[in-house]
Parts: C-alpha cells; sequence; structure tokens
C-alpha cells in the first residue's frame, strides 16, 4: 500500500473517516518504495502427523513446541533452499513461526516468504518443488509429515497495514527502503476499508455464502492442489511484547492476551458465520531481519521460553465478514478495548506493546495452494471442494 494513494477526494466510495477526525492514538501504515507495485507472500507448511485424529490447538493450554526428527528433515531442505539453493529467486525477507492453533495441527512450523516481484515469486514457488521435497524424505517420513503451500499476490492498491508504532518492523515493513508513516485513517470503524487505496472504487463486495467446514476428508497420501475460484481476504496480524518491562509484560499476559485468544476461538468455532477461512494462530521462531540483527544475543538465550512475538494467519471470505466481526460482536469489542486500556495504562507515548496487521484483498486466480499428505483440518481444505 501507499499511502499518497489512497484518495480523500473524487471518490466513487465515500471514506468511512468522519468529518473533522482527530486521531488519539497514534498509529502507522507501511510505505513501499516507488518501484514495488505488488506484495508477494507464500506460507510454507510442515506438519506432523503421527495420529490419525489429531489433538486440536488450545488457546488456554500452551506446550513448548516440539518438532519431530522428520519435521527437522523437511525443514533443513526448506531452509537451504531459501538460505543458498534458490539463489536470485531467494524471497527478500522470510520468518518462521510454529502453529499454536486454529485450522492445523499444533507444532506445524510455517515458513512465511515476501518477495516484491511477482514473476521472480513465481519461479520461486516453482523451484521449490513441495511435492519433490516430499519424495525425497525417508519412505517412513512421508507417512509421518505432511506439506503445504499457501501462496498469493497482491497489488498494492489492494494490500493495507496498520501498526501501533514504528520502532518494530514486522512482515513486510522490514523490506530495504520501506517506511512507517503516521496516518489519520484508524480509530473509527471502517477505517481498514479506508486504507485500501482500491476502496475508492471496489466495495469489496462478498460473491457466496460460506458453508460449515467438512473435516471429513480422507486426505492421507493425497496431493490437493489449486487456485482461487472466489475473492478472498488475507490478514496476517501479530502481537510483540519482547520489549516490555515485566509490568506491562505481566498485563498482556494475564489480561489483554487472553481476550486477544477467546476472539480467535470464536473466529475458529463459528467460521460460516464469521467467515474464518483457515485462520492459524503461530508463535514466531526466526524474526524478521531488523530484529534478528538488533536482538541475536537475546534470541540465542530464548530455548528455555517461548518467544514473546505471535500472529494469526489466514484466509476470511470477505472484508466485510472482518469488519461485521469488528464492529458487532463482543470478542472484538473486548479486544479493541483492552488494547485502547493497556496503552492509556501504560501511557499511549511510552507502552512497549505492539500490534500490526497486513491486508491483502484478493481476486480470483490470485491465490495459489498445496497440501500433501496433510490433515482434513488444514488451511483451506475444509472449505472449499478441492
Amino acid at each position: 500500500m501507499s499511502h499518497s494513494q489512497i484518495q480523500t477526494e473524487n471518490r466513487e466510495l465515500p471514506l468511512n473517516q468522519p468529518e473533522n477526525w482527530q486521531v488519539k492514538f497514534p498509529r502507522y501504515m507501511v510505505e513501499l518504495p516507488e518501484h514495488v507495485h505488488d506484495v508477494n507472500v507464500s506460507y510454507i507448511g510442515i506438519q506432523p502427523r503421527h495420529e490419525e485424529i489429531p489433538v486440536r490447538g488450545s488457546h488456554t493450554e500452551l506446550n513448548a513446541h516440539v518438532s519431530s526428527a522428520a519435521q527437522r528433515t523437511a525443514a533443513t531442505k526448506i531452509e537451504e533452499w531459501i538460505r543458498q539453493g534458490a539463489g536470485e529467486l531467494a524471497p527478500v525477507l522470510w520468518e518462521k513461526t510454529y502453529v499454536e492453533a486454529g485450522y492445523d495441527v499444533p507444532d506445524t512450523e510455517i515458513y512465511i516468504l515476501y518477495w516484491t516481484d511477482k514473476d521472480v515469486a513465481k519461479a520461486a514457488n516453482k523451484s521449490l518443488n513441495l511435492q519433490q521435497l516430499h519424495k525425497t524424505l525417508s519412505p517412513s517420513d512421508q507417512e509421518i509429515v505432511g506439506v503445504w503451500r499457501e501462496s498469493f499476490t497482491v497489488p498494492k492498491l489492494r494490500f493495507e497495514t496498520v501498526y501501533s508504532g514504528n520502532d518494530y518492523q514486522p512482515g513486510i515493513a522490514s523490506l530495504e527502503g520501506a517506511q512507517q508513516v503516521s496516518h489519520k485513517f484508524t480509530g473509527y470503524w471502517g477505517a481498514a476499508r479506508d486504507r485500501f487505496p482500491a476502496s475508492s472504487h471496489d466495495p469489496f463486495e462478498p460473491e457466496y455464502k460460506l458453508s460449515t467446514p467438512n473435516f471429513d476428508k480422507d486426505n492421507k497420501g493425497r496431493v490437493i492442489e489449486g487456485e482461487n475460484k472466489v475473492s478472498v481476504l488475507h490478514i496476517r496480524s501479530g502481537q510483540y511484547w519482547e520489549r516490555c518491562k515485566e509490568d506491562e509484560r505481566e498485563a498482556y499476559e494475564s489480561t489483554l492476551e487472553p481476550v486477544l485468544r477467546v476472539g480467535m476461538t470464536y473466529l475458529e468455532e463459528n467460521a460460516a458465520e464469521s467467515g474464518d477461512i483457515g485462520l492459524r494462530f503461530s508463535r514466531n521462531m526466526i524474526t524478521n531481519r531488523l530484529l534478528q540483527a538488533e536482538e541475536a544475543q537475546q534470541l540465542a538465550s530464548l530455548t528455555e521460553r517461548r518467544r514473546r512475538e505471535t500472529c494469526s494467519s489466514g484466509f476470511f471470505r470477505s472484508l466485510k465478514d472482518i469488519e461485521a466481526w469488528a464492529s458487532k460482536h463482543k470478542s472484538h469489542h473486548k479486544i479493541f478495548h483492552g488494547a485502547h486500556s493497556h496503552s492509556q495504562q501504560f501511557g499511549k507515548e511510552a507502552f512497549k506493546m505492539r500490534t500490526w496487521h497486513e491486508v491483502s484483498a484478493l481476486k480470483p486466480g490470485e491465490v495459489a495452494f498445496e497440501y500433501i499428505n496433510c490433515y482434513p483440518r488444514t488451511g483451506l481444505i475444509p472449505f472449499f471442494d478441492v
């Protein structure tokens, strides 16, 4: 997205922003370099498949992350490709997380890869051949590991971001040449829609009804691949509290984070109503390039505790579904007001807790997906006939 691309006049569709709006809490959006026209993202998952019916991830019972030897073998192959094998096709940014809850198996490890050239991204996804990678595992490892990819390309006009501070650059914000700029499209219902430059003419209407997810598909050993035939929305929404002092950390973990997880649980358990299509809640393992340099020594000592950086990522049916949840449902009201109370409690200029999101409004054919030996409760699988 680009702040300068948001039209405030001569729009086909009006802004939601109230007249003479004054921002109460500073917020920022990413200004991408002029040469960047698209954002290209791939999520690559390595899923443990030890049981016929795995235990669902819980937002209230968190365990230490455990990966199997088979997962580590697959992860090594992917990281070797990222760091060396990809060559000129290597992602410009990448992070690694593991799943705690949502539409996947707990301890699934996810690589999040970013490119700024759609032709390079397309070639890179072809180069990282997941079906071939899975076949290079031993026969016994192939049985107990699933791999998947969800990738998309979105033009800047249909991409929006928001950050609670400009001293933390997650995701695309750590791109070289990108800037986090202050803005006034925040703090009112409909602000996210206004931040899409394309909202001046595109209503982003939902195109279909979402059915109850089907978890009964037999996918063991199968390859499922395709692209979206309808418009969808993708969101990555994160939380970062590594820099918080003890009192603020305790306040977040005991008060605000539980409220956030209640909201995630509602979305997951009411997918047909909420529009949630395969949302996952994950914890960061390898963070973005700027934090990686800043926190190198601290990161090396994190073996004894979970990293204080999380994100939810996945698809929604439409922007209107997210807007309806945000404006009407009590679970989001508690998140919204809890975040404001937190910043007021610790000082809106001094608090260190950071929240953010990236949202992409995607048209038919802009999402590609691939699932190899994955459980039925994985990403897009339970929502579409694929």
